[in-house]
């Protein structure tokens, strides 16, 4: 019997956030620039408050996720593996939080229409650089603290781990890094990601799984009626999903768990997984506008037509490509947006 997941995304939604900006922001000084004036938490993940014990690995992942809540004029980061520069408007900031006319003006005395600054490594910790008053200024320990204090949310802390070599400056990599942090999805290695792999039916099944919120010691009731998962680490997990309704779109005698999985596959399970959180998609439009929708299985129509009207997925000269298969990071990105727009209903 096909069952509900009573367990949402609200753990994604809190992940992400962004800048907000204190209330009562304090005149700011050419010596002593206090960016947590102008920075304050609002549901950003970040490690510690110490500058001194917090690298910039974290630095780094901190920031593509506090990204994820900003259009590029608002927020503009540009990640390589030896520097980040992080671009922050005045509309940006007015994002989250009203400015008092008094805090507009000393922002823009201080940092112009955006502030900008430069992280680097430096040993264990980081080397941070503010652009203010026309010339770049380092941040000293206090300078540091203060920044990271502004983004410190102490309800939530990085998991170690996650920096991915392969994916910074990748334009998922925030994506990426929000479902790692929410223990749904693993690299291929401690360093590594892999964002350009394709997502075979047992990768999907295992981050439907996580994502879900299921648990194999809880909801696992029986084998899957499927003939080749006898040796398959993942067979349990698909066998829930299988109790779930998430996976009837694999209906043949055979899983084959190591087969890439198709753009249509993945759409039918991702809209099963809304619809299994209980997810209002009766609210939600389910018009499916790709030119190339007379290539698409029947069953597959409406649940692509409702993630492409949510604007989780979208194609490629108005073609959604249904035979096609598709990237780990793409994936990171449809999911991500999927189990956002479910923590929005919520």
């Amino acid at each position: 019997m096909k069952k509900t997941i009573i367990a949402g995304a609200l753990s994604i939604a809190c992940l992400t956030g962004g800048f907000g900006v204190q209330a009562n922001a304090q005149a700011n000084t050419q010596e002593n620039i206090d960016i947590s004036s102008f920075i304050h938490p609002k549901n950003v993940v970040a490690a510690t408050t110490q500058a001194q014990s917090m690298s910039y690995q974290d630095i780094y992942k901190t920031l593509v996720l506090a990204k994820l809540s900003y259009v590029d004029s608002e927020m503009s980061l540009v990640c390589t593996k030896d520097s980040i520069s992080l671009k922050l408007s005045l509309e940006g900031l007015m994002k989250f939080s009203d400015l008092t006319a008094q805090d507009q003006k000393e922002f823009k005395e201080l940092f112009g229409d955006a502030m900008q600054m430069k992280f680097a490594p430096s040993g264990n910790t980081f080397k941070a650089e503010v652009f203010s008053e026309g010339k770049w200024q380092v941040l000293d320990d206090e300078g540091k603290n203060s920044f990271i204090d502004s983004i410190n949310d102490d309800l939530l802390d990085l998991k170690p781990g996650g920096y991915f070599t392969d994916t910074i400056g990748h334009w998922a990599e925030g994506y990426i890094q929000l479902l790692f942090q929410a223990d749904i999805i693993n690299g291929t290695s401690a360093t590594t990601f892999n964002p350009n792999g394709q997502v075979t039916r047992g990768q999907l099944a295992s981050m439907i799984f996580r994502a879900g919120g299921l648990d194999v010691k809880e909801d696992y009731e029986s084998p899957a009626t499927y003939k080749d998962l006898g040796k398959y680490p993942g067979a349990k997990e698909v066998a829930i999903l299988e109790d779930y309704g998430l996976i009837d779109i694999f209906d043949g005698a055979n899983f084959e768990p190591y087969k890439p999985v198709t753009r249509e596959e993945m759409a039918y399970v991702t809209a099963s997984l809304l619809e299994a959180m209980e997810f209002d998609v009766a609210k939600a439009s389910k018009n499916n506008t790709f030119t190339d929708k007379n290539q698409m299985r029947k069953e597959t129509v409406e649940s692509i037509g409702l993630l492409q009207q949510l604007g989780v997925i979208d194609g490629a000269g108005g073609k959604f490509n249904p035979k096609g298969n598709l990237t780990r990071a793409q994936f990171s990105k449809i999911l991500s947006l999927t189990l956002l727009a479910a923590g929005e209903e919520e």
